[in-house]
């Protein structure tokens, strides 16, 4: 897959995460953003944005960073733009299982629960896992030694504060439900154990079937 369309995939898909996620901020304008956000997350926030929209948005719409720019075998373009895809989807999923339980930050009320289905029966944190995928996807899709690894690099501070505190207010809130549901899970990638290999192994135990006993 050319490159000019790896970088206008990537594009709409921001533009539609930052649109959906500006319609579930407005939602929650009522309230005091310090609440959620501290003031250690709002300087880290400005790194994630940079790294994430202001400096593919110059990538794509300007020549400045051309000099830094390299070039992936076409064939990787396909499994990167599906990989895009999913993180995408992933991102969606995560907010419309959450519903009105979601918030900017770290906030629980009267009436949340525990949420451990859907996409957070695999992972606590599937929304950050959704940028994880994205922030190395981006190396893929945008070939470029300054944007392409920009997102990862920049958003790492950001997300490893925000995972410590949401872990601790949610253990501090939910108390031993949420420590048990945090040994069955892991914050951002599946644990082996979650995946059902047991057909393969029984497969591959008996390649050609089972011997039949008359």
């Amino acid at each position: 897959m050319d490159r000019a369309y790896l970088e206008i995939i990537f594009l709409c898909g921001m533009i539609l995460q930052v649109v959906f996620h500006a319609f579930y901020l407005l939602n929650n304008l009522s309230e005091k953003l310090h609440y959620f956000i501290n003031k250690k997350e709002r300087v880290l926030l400005i790194f994630v944005g940079i790294g994430f929209l202001l400096l593919p948005f110059i990538y794509v719409f300007s020549t400045w960073f051309s000099y830094f720019d390299y070039n992936l075998p076409k064939w990787l373009g396909f499994p990167s733009a599906l990989l895009y895809f999913f993180g995408v989807w992933l991102f969606f999923r995560s907010y419309t299982e959450m519903g009105v339980q979601w918030s900017p930050g770290s906030r629980t009320g009267e009436g949340h629960q525990l949420i451990t289905t859907g996409v957070f029966k695999w992972v606590r944190h599937p929304m950050y896992a959704a940028y994880a995928i994205i922030a190395v996807d981006q190396f893929f899709m945008l070939q470029n030694w300054l944007v392409g690894p920009a997102f990862l690099v920049l958003s790492v501070p950001f997300y490893l504060h925000r995972v410590k505190r949401e872990e601790q207010h949610l253990i501090n809130y939910f108390g031993d439900e949420y420590h048990i549901y945090s040994t069955q899970t892991n914050a951002l990638f599946p644990k082996i154990e979650q995946f059902d290999f047991s057909p393969l192994k029984e497969r591959l135990k008996h390649p050609f079937g089972k011997k039949r006993i008359d």
